[in-house]
């Protein structure tokens, strides 16, 4: 009888849950943990890091690296040919992990599939993928999701759901020959492309776009939520071309079943604004950006893809200054990096993230759970954080004015100053709704910036985001 008893409770918990599916959530509680990590990793890797960004001894005249099969109009045989030696034998998802949480990231985005329409996963839908298609034969995606699980890591997946130039019927960027390297036969390419909406191998067009969409794209999607959906924290669409309004639906009313997975705005625009905007390789303006959730993915070097020849990366004292210029407006900041054809990341990126994590380390709680100030002066930029029964402002000093002080307005009194490294005290007067800040004159200057918090009488006011706006960012490398 008892134990009826507890089957009956069990039933009654549960049954509203097979009724009506899983939990709704408020669009402030879905984007809540996103926008307290204000720092993630976006990973673009794939079998074009076999290129290098070089193609017949030519380096790639324009656009990243992971464009090379468009852009140099590598045959759709000859790019299959040498995607099948894709042999990453130094991967090792754990250490990639613990390479971005090192560095102060909270979430990882992870190409799936990229535009070349080489799945990083096991799938029945394209037999080019990692393990059907190479001697390497493990599930990439597997392995990551596994270690992020293993070390407390959100986990996101980016995914072209229009390019694919290896499945036939794929959508292509319609690119130039010059873009890529001084064919001979260029001419005739473009006229080829031009008439093919893009596509310069004749195997690209033996299949209708709806075709390569209901045959690969959408049941890769499907896959993917299938086995990682519960866990998924974002899923990142990108270049919208040839996607219909009908078959952009297909794809959002899969992921209902996934209330908590957050989605970019590059399904298909206009018509779908998703939760959040997506700049691209820039910070943009503060209007551009009020009132609306957000996220800058920008490059530590000039390239998504590995190059070979890269020559540009971003020191840690830019990246931090970017994440703190961008958490001061409210935004998220996805930095990327591009493993090479072994699967280690470039030493280069590594150091600099190395740099960027020991600085974290110290004053990270002037980025994450933070909130937007929309103060930004030439001394440098301002964070706001509610705290116990207050709250208080971190103002992230770039460079210190030559009187050493700091005139600001954080809309509301201060109550006490001190420095974020050690705590010691610093002069301050409210006057007029303005805060002057009098720096330490043997106060030895942060490269990257010195942090003063601010403690605030009072709580700071309820911010009501919205998803739907309008406006949108250029995909810079769609152009």
């Amino acid at each position: 009888m008892k134990r009826t008893a507890i089957l009956l409770i069990i039933m009654t918990l549960l049954l509203p849950m097979a009724l009506f599916g899983k939990k709704e959530l408020t669009q402030e509680e879905k984007m809540a943990w996103w926008q307290d990590a204000r720092f993630g990793m976006f990973v673009h890797w794939g079998p074009y890091c076999l290129y290098g960004g070089v193609y017949n001894g030519h380096n790639q005249r324009r656009g990243g690296a992971e464009w090379i099969m468009n852009r140099c109009k590598i045959p759709v045989r000859e790019y299959r040919a040498t995607a099948s030696r894709f042999n990453p034998e130094d991967f090792n998802a754990d250490s990639l992990v613990a390479m971005a949480k090192d560095a102060g990231m909270k979430y990882i985005v992870f190409t799936t599939k990229h535009h070349d329409g080489f799945a990083m996963f096991k799938s029945d839908a394209s037999n080019f993928n990692i393990v059907d298609y190479t001697d390497y034969g493990r599930d990439i995606v597997d392995d990551l999701v596994k270690a992020c699980r293993r070390q407390g890591m959100k986990i996101g997946f980016y995914y072209s759901q229009s390019q694919d130039w290896c499945n036939p019927g794929g959508a292509a960027g319609k690119k130039a020959m010059w873009e890529g390297w001084e064919n001979r036969d260029s001419v005739e390419i473009n006229n080829y492309t031009k008439e093919h909406n893009g596509s310069w191998d004749y195997l690209q067009t033996t299949k209708s776009f709806d075709r390569y969409f209901h045959d690969v794209a959408l049941p890769q999607i499907k896959e993917l939520l299938s086995r990682y959906g519960d866990e998924l924290g974002v899923i990142f669409f990108d270049t919208p071309m040839s996607i219909t309004k009908e078959q952009a639906t297909e794809v959002m009313d899969i992921l209902k079943d996934y209330p908590q997975v957050i989605v970019n705005d590059r399904l298909r625009r206009p018509d779908f604004p998703g939760d959040y905007k997506t700049p691209e390789g820039r910070i943009p303006k503060k209007e551009d950006v009020d009132g609306i959730y957000w996220e800058t993915c920008m490059n530590i070097g000039s390239s998504w893809g590995y190059k070979s020849w890269e020559n540009a990366w971003k020191p840690g004292k830019t990246i931090l200054r970017n994440l703190l210029t961008i958490a001061s407006m409210g935004g998220n900041y996805l930095l990327n990096v591009g493993p090479d054809p072994q699967g280690n990341v470039p030493s280069e990126a590594r150091e600099c993230l190395k740099d960027v994590g020991e600085w974290l380390g110290k004053n990270g709680e002037a980025v994450y759970g933070t909130r937007r100030s929309n103060i930004v002066e030439d001394w440098g930029v301002c964070t706001l954080k509610d705290e116990g029964r207050g709250c208080v402002a971190y103002l992230c000093v770039f460079d210190v004015p030559e009187s050493g002080r700091i005139q600001v307005d954080v809309g509301m009194p201060v109550k006490k100053a001190t420095l974020l490294k050690d705590g010691s005290k610093v002069e301050f007067s409210n006057k007029g709704g303005v805060t002057d800040i009098r720096l330490p004159k043997d106060m030895s200057a942060d490269p990257i910036a010195t942090v003063v918090k601010l403690d605030l009488k009072g709580k700071l006011p309820p911010e009501k985001l919205i998803s739907n706006s309008e406006k949108v960012f250029r995909i810079v490398d769609a152009d």
